[in-house]
């Protein structure tokens, strides 16, 4: 591996624990099912029993929002 990418591998792992960090904690039994970046949003998929939601954080902004889907 490169030092190039190795910096951005870097750089990458501390914006994504800036978002986590910026999210609701998750409930008791709350599972993530799945964590993706697009489009300036960090997005983590949960699952509640039944219920599935979705946690964003924009960089832009520096905002989270929850909803379910």
């Amino acid at each position: 591996m490169t030092a190039a990418s190795s910096v951005l591998l870097a750089v990458a792992a501390e914006l994504a624990e800036l978002a986590k960090a910026e999210m609701p904690k998750l409930n008791d039994g709350e599972v993530v099912r799945r964590e993706w970046y697009e489009n300036g949003m960090f997005y983590r998929e949960t699952a509640l029993g039944e219920d599935i939601f979705i946690c964003q954080y924009d960089f832009r902004q520096r905002k989270s929002r929850r909803s379910a889907v």
